[in-house]
């Protein structure tokens, strides 16, 4: 399983290039425009531009007011000593235009003023780098917000307070001695590197092996020949949101804290490159020739010289410097934007908190109508909210898990000759023993193993074992390893234990042979009760009776087991209808279960030690690996459901068990035919009329889990949104004068001439 970053940060435009990106390609391409003079590499080398903050004192005084700090003296007067003069080569632009010229150019019509965004843009990489730098020295320490850092080693909390603060100690005196007698890309890393941690440091590094090893892959796929006898599938199975992504800041370490990763060359050994993965089918052969081309590609573009003769160890070349000096620039600038948040929620009162959430309040109670509050369901997750329900209805989510007729049974299901919804149907169809008693639930995560991505890999440790596959000769299979193993912070509502129901054995081509263990509608709930108590420690107990038909007209699910069950022996008359000519779906109800010691509240209802958590993750994992219904997987909390006194799209039957679910409350689960079907609907969340939480608890805001907590966050992150933005952009606005910034268009104008 290759591993996978959520977002690698980096407006380093030379990697761009270096990255096999181009196979083929060069910055000599632009030759063939008539743009580039014969000296290619002296052309590509050409300072464009100069950055440098300390050349107008009076301009960052001013900039310093922005944020409501004074610029000291004491880091005012070694300006001159702490900046350096910041210089943008012409092959920057160039790569830059490489990579996203063609937005660029769609959003501003023309290849010049693409070109004047482009050197915009890293201009004002310089400016930010540097005014962080100053300010970090000005502020003698480094304290930024905990939700907006992705590395927090190295860093310790501010009590009662957001904030982290850096442990290293900052100061003028400090810097100069890091940077002293270094010159050039060295001074630059010494520099950054003084206002970051190890950790980050490690992380920059991490990001650009991570990069050229990616590089290296896509030439060494030219070289390894693709096997005839693939027997990968095309077949697709969603996975959960956020399946198998690795945090910002992530990168694998040894026992020692070091970086457990290395760039494969192919001269080296494999097993000595930690994390990495080589390519199947790769030899040292193949992966010699890729990384060749790779430096070829260096070459090519100027980004290693004719004198750097030795490229064994790629880490001690000047391109490696270069792209290590790239990745710091953009850490502290990170870093900065963090800075700026800490700034930013100092905005926030626990008063203006209050009134935001009353806000809200109000005009839910004011805007709120039954009829189209499932809409507003729908839009409910971290950052969205439902605070009011209308009175007097109650209103849920329900996971659905449809077990599907197979091929054979819809066609039987056909041949029923009742008109499809009369009770005769219903009848006719619920005692056919080839229909329902013949459902057979199927693992349906086939493509997570042969699928354009294998997701799987072997279980070990606690994850959940039933009688089929708990033998000491089975080898179960578990998914996602990178949420549940490198990382270990799982993936949202998804429990990850529950391994593949069946057999697998992996062949010689990488593919896998899979064998289903099949479970009826019985085992299926067997299944699903065990896996609930499973996933809660036992902390909770999931049962529920079966169909029984109906006592003085009531209908009754008071049958201890299946046995005993009359759902397969029900009449027309089973199906009474209303004054309205409305049919009683109750017996097309097979079987009704809850979940007790749930101890659900609205409040905490995310919160991922409580038991209602817990299971609504078994569920919803179990839902992943049976259902067929493609559209309730990856919802927030399932299907949103009106109230029982109102209509809606779904089926009867359907549309019959789950507004009587909810009604039961969380925690209750249902298993009801229909025309697809076996559907197991489970209650999650449950809207029953009026203020929906207790308010926002100021004090609660911190803990993970709970309405405050996601209500705190969700305008923390727009004020640190807006904040950070205008904070930004004023800071450029102020700092990018003709002072600061010197641009030698001339020598880019050709450039600027394009088309």
């Amino acid at each position: 399983m290759k591993k996978k970053l959520i977002k690698i940060v980096c407006l380093a435009m030379t990697v761009m290039l270096a990255l096999g990106l181009f196979s083929g390609c060069s910055l000599g391409i632009f030759a063939d425009m008539g743009i580039l003079v014969t000296d290619n590499q002296r052309d590509m080398q050409q300072v464009v531009a100069e950055v440098n903050l300390g050349n107008d004192k009076s301009s960052l005084e001013e900039t310093f007011t922005l944020l409501d700090e004074p610029l000291s003296e004491s880091v005012s007067s070694e300006l001159s000593k702490v900046l350096s003069t910041d210089e943008i080569y012409k092959r920057d632009l160039v790569a830059y235009f490489m990579s996203y010229g063609y937005t660029y150019y769609s959003q501003y019509g023309s290849y010049s003023a693409a070109f004047e965004q482009i050197m915009q843009d890293l201009v004002d990489r310089k400016i930010m780098s540097q005014f962080a730098q100053v300010y970090y020295l000005n502020a003698g320490e480094v304290i930024v917000d905990r939700d907006n850092i992705a590395i927090k080693e190295g860093y310790s909390e501010v009590a009662d307070t957001d904030y982290l603060k850096m442990d290293k100690e900052i100061s003028v005196e400090g810097y100069l001695k890091a940077v002293e007698g270094k010159t050039g890309d060295d001074a630059a890393i010494a520099g950054y590197s003084y206002f970051l941690t190890d950790e980050e440091i490690a992380y920059a590094n991490y990001v650009i092996m991570t990069s050229i090893n990616s590089s290296i892959d896509s030439y060494e796929e030219e070289y390894i020949k693709s096997q005839d006898d693939t027997s990968t599938s095309t077949e697709t199975r969603t996975t959960p949101t956020g399946a198998n992504t690795l945090p910002d800041g992530y990168y694998p370490t040894k026992a020692d804290g070091s970086i457990d990763y290395d760039i494969y060359t192919g001269s080296n050994n494999v097993s000595d490159c930690g994390e990495y993965e080589k390519q199947d089918g790769s030899t040292t052969y193949t992966r010699s020739r890729a990384y060749a081309q790779f430096v070829h590609a260096l070459r090519q573009n100027y980004l290693i010289s004719d004198s750097e003769k030795d490229v064994s160890d790629i880490t001690a070349l000047s391109y490696y410097k270069v792209e290590l000096k790239s990745q710091l620039e953009q850490q502290i600038i990170n870093k900065f934007y963090a800075t700026l948040a800490y700034k930013a929620v100092g905005t926030m009162s626990k008063t203006t908190l209050e009134e935001a959430y009353q806000t809200l309040y109000n005009s839910q109670v004011a805007s709120t109508e039954s009829s189209s509050f499932t809409t507003t369901m729908d839009s409910v997750s971290d950052t969205s909210f439902v605070v009011y329900s209308p009175a007097e209805r109650t209103f849920g989510f329900v996971y659905n898990i449809l077990l599907p007729f197979n091929t054979n049974q819809e066609k039987l299901l056909d041949s029923i000759r009742y008109t499809a919804g009369t009770k005769e149907y219903y009848a006719a169809r619920n005692t056919n023993v080839g229909l329902y008693a013949s459902i057979e639930a199927k693992d349906q995560r086939a493509s997570w193993f042969n699928g354009s991505e294998d997701y799987s890999f072997v279980a070990t440790g606690d994850y959940y074992k039933n009688a089929y596959n708990s033998a000491a000769d089975k080898t179960n299979y578990l998914f996602f390893e990178d949420s549940y193993v490198q990382n270990g912070e799982g993936i949202d509502r998804y429990a990850g234990k529950y391994p593949f129901n069946g057999t697998v054995e992996k062949k010689d081509d990488g593919s896998y042979k899979l064998t289903y263990n099949l479970l009826d509608i019985d085992q299926f709930i067997d299944e699903m009760e065990s896996y609930i108590g499973y996933v809660t420690d036992n902390a909770v107990s999931a049962s529920g009776k079966y169909y029984s038909g109906t006592q003085t007209n009531i209908p009754q699910w008071t049958a201890a087991d299946k046995e005993d069950t009359t759902f397969y022996s029900v009449a027309a008359d089973y199906f009474p209808k209303d004054s309205n000519g409305v049919i009683d779906q109750s017996a097309n109800i097979y079987y009704k279960g809850s979940v007790s010691n749930l101890n659900f509240t609205t409040d905490g209802a995310l919160d991922e030690s409580s038991n209602s958590y817990k299971v609504i993750s078994a569920v919803n994992e179990l839902m992943f690996a049976y259902s067929t219904d493609t559209g309730c997987l990856n919802s927030y909390l399932g299907y949103s459901i009106a109230a029982k006194e109102e209509s809606t799209s779904y089926v009867a039957e359907f549309e019959f068990a789950a507004q009587s679910a909810i009604n039961d409350g969380v925690g209750t689960y249902y298993v009801v035919a229909t025309d697809y079907g076996w559907h197991i609907i489970y209650v999650s969340f449950v809207y029953e009329g009026g203020e929906v939480y207790s308010g926002f608890d100021y004090d609660a805001r911190n803990t993970e889990g709970t309405f405050s907590y996601y209500f705190y966050r969700s305008k923390k992150s727009s004020t640190v949104s807006s904040y950070t933005e205008t904070k930004d952009s004023m800071i450029r606005y102020k700092a990018n004068n003709d002072t600061v910034v010197t641009l030698h268009k001339d020598r880019y104008e050709d450039l600027l001439n394009i088309g």
